[in-house]
């Protein structure tokens, strides 16, 4: 586990969603991701494996549903969906540099098989990024995409200081992605980054995710949100910032940013699960936006 830990464990957990989603039938998934297996440590990559037969195909995703009632298809889902406004946005804008934050073990970069040409970054902690290149390295499909990566750690250094000002160029059209990493950081941290984000050219996107606030005030207002509270604390990442849906619009001003999309578990979970969505609770609480700078 102490190569492992070079990753934080919510990063882990999100790998291993992928590496099971990856596991079903090609017609029934909503992505395929053969990189995210190569992340986890023994036990979990022994249970990913097992998901592929029918028995544990139903047990994996049944303990994980006991246990943090809605995270494994709410991260499927979203997943997915940033997957698709990625392909989109790149394709609609001509986005021809894509800033991932927090990158984690983030595979959008080998995995989405982007035919326009795109510079991507991946910015995160040298540890972590020591670590995934490490296990990339052993594949024998290998990345297919080139990336630069970017040593930072968003708690105690500063965008501008360790991200090349040559990002910010007029002949970049950027399109960020901060996926999974907002709500753990610190409103000072939130705001450091909208900052950063509005000193790039018109035009710039900004993918993100957040947590509606009324979660972290009374965990009880959502199904499941106890549990995954408790598990977030357990391994010391809790989430500390959220923010009021309503309000959204009002914040992204702030920054000279618009809103351009802002939806919730319920929605996307229904746009990409259909009618079995109807059966699926928990994580209602999370969200996906993407805004736009003036």
């Amino acid at each position: 586990m102490r190569r492992q830990a070079r990753a934080s464990r919510s990063t882990i957990l999100i790998a291993f969603f992928r590496a099971i989603e990856s596991n079903r039938a090609a017609h029934k998934r909503l992505f395929y991701d053969p990189y995210a297996i190569h992340f986890l440590p023994p036990v979990l990559k022994m249970w990913a494996s097992l998901s592929a037969y029918p028995f544990f195909r139903w047990l994996v995703p049944w303990y994980i549903n006991t246990c943090w009632p809605g995270s494994q298809a709410a991260v499927v889902a979203r997943t997915r969906l940033i997957d698709v406004m990625t392909v989109n946005t790149i394709r609609d804008y001509g986005i021809n540099q894509v800033i991932i934050l927090g990158a984690g073990l983030d595979t959008r970069a080998h995995r989405l098989r982007i035919r326009e040409r795109v510079q991507f970054v991946e910015v995160d902690r040298p540890v972590t990024q020591q670590f995934k290149q490490e296990q990339l390295s052993k594949v024998r499909q290998g990345p297919y995409m080139p990336v630069d990566y970017v040593a930072m750690d968003f708690k105690t250094q500063h965008p501008r200081k360790h991200i090349t000002g040559l990002m910010q160029g007029s002949h970049y059209k950027t399109l960020f992605i901060w996926e999974g990493a907002t709500n753990n950081l610190t409103a000072s941290v939130g705001n450091t980054m909208f900052r950063y984000f509005q000193a790039f050219p018109p035009g710039t996107r900004i993918i993100f995710n957040y947590v509606d606030k009324r979660v972290l005030d009374d965990p009880g207002t959502y199904y499941g949100a106890i549990n995954v509270d408790r598990l977030l604390k357990r391994i010391a990442e809790p989430w500390n910032v959220g923010l009021d849906p309503s309000y959204l619009p009002h914040f992204l001003a702030g920054y000279n940013m618009e809103l351009a999309f802002d939806e919730g578990v319920a929605d996307y979970r229904k746009r990409y699960f259909g009618e079995k969505a109807r059966k699926m609770s928990g994580y209602e609480f999370y969200r996906v936006a993407m805004a736009v700078v003036r």
